[in-house]
C-alpha cells in the first residue's frame, strides 16, 4: 500500500471516530422545562444551582397554561426546586432525565388564603349589635365561593318605637355582596368603609371601620 493511501486511510478513520464522538456528545445533554401555574414569580433551581427564571405567575389569567423557562441539564437524576426568592415553594427529588429528552415540570402552588376561603364555602358568621338602649340587631356574614354576603336584622326593639317594615327577627331581602381578596373584603355605606378580615383558622371574621371593631363568630 502506498504511503499516500495509508495516510488517507488514517485520516478517514480519525474523521469517523471524531464524528462518532461528536454524535455521542450531542445526546449527552438534556433539558428541563418548568411551567409556572401558581400566582408567584418563581425561579428554577437544579441540584441547588440556578437553572432559569424568573417566571411570572398567572395573575388574573387563571385559565392560562402558564409561563415557562427551560434549562439545559446533564442526563441522570436531579433535584428540582421552584423558588420564590430564596424560599423553596415546591421540589421534586430524583427526577431522572434521559439523554436527549426535554421533560416538563409543572408547578402548581395554591395560595394559602385562597385555599382557606375555598374550604369555608358556605360558612356563616353572626355578630350581635347593640344599636342603642332601644334596639338590638344581628349582623350576618356568609361566604359563597369568593364572595362575602352581608345582611342584618333587628332582633329586639323597645315597644316605644315603631318596628321596621320587615318586622322584628326577619332578615328581609336586602343584602350586600363583596369580593374576597386574600382574606379581606370591603363595603362602603354612607361614606363609611367597612373592612372584613377572615381569621387564619376561619372561625371568625373581624369588622373594622370608624364605628369600631366587631367580631363575627362562625356558626
Amino acid at each position: 500500500m502506498k504511503m499516500s493511501s495509508k495516510i488517507l486511510l488514517i485520516v478517514l478513520l480519525l474523521l469517523g471516530l471524531s464524528l462518532a464522538l461528536a454524535s455521542g456528545r450531542a445526546y449527552a445533554m438534556a433539558q428541563i422545562t418548568m411551567v409556572n401555574r401558581s400566582q408567584l414569580t418563581l425561579y428554577l433551581y437544579i441540584d441547588g444551582n440556578f437553572g432559569c427564571g424568573p417566571v411570572g405567575g398567572l395573575g388574573r389569567f387563571t385559565n392560562s397554561p402558564g409561563l415557562f423557562c427551560t434549562s439545559s441539564v446533564t442526563p441522570g437524576p436531579h433535584r428540582l426546586e421552584a423558588r420564590d426568592g430564596e424560599k423553596v415553594m415546591m421540589h421534586a427529588d430524583n427526577v431522572n432525565i434521559g439523554d436527549g429528552t426535554s421533560p416538563v415540570w409543572t408547578v402548581t402552588i395554591e395560595d394559602p388564603d385562597q385555599a382557606l376561603i375555598k374550604q369555608l364555602d358556605g360558612a356563616r358568621y353572626l355578630c350581635t349589635r347593640q344599636y342603642s338602649q332601644y334596639a338590638t340587631g344581628e349582623h350576618e356574614l356568609t361566604i359563597k365561593g369568593t364572595t362575602l354576603i352581608f345582611r342584618q336584622r333587628f332582633i329586639w326593639m323597645s315597644p316605644n318605637f315603631e318596628p321596621p317594615r320587615k318586622g322584628i327577627g326577619n332578615w328581609g331581602s336586602s343584602e350586600e355582596r363583596m369580593p374576597i381578596t386574600g382574606r379581606k373584603a370591603e363595603r362602603t355605606l354612607m361614606k363609611t368603609r367597612f373592612t372584613y378580615t377572615v381569621s387564619e383558622d376561619g372561625n371568625s371574621i373581624t369588622e373594622q371601620s370608624s364605628e369600631g371593631t366587631f367580631t363575627y363568630y362562625r356558626q
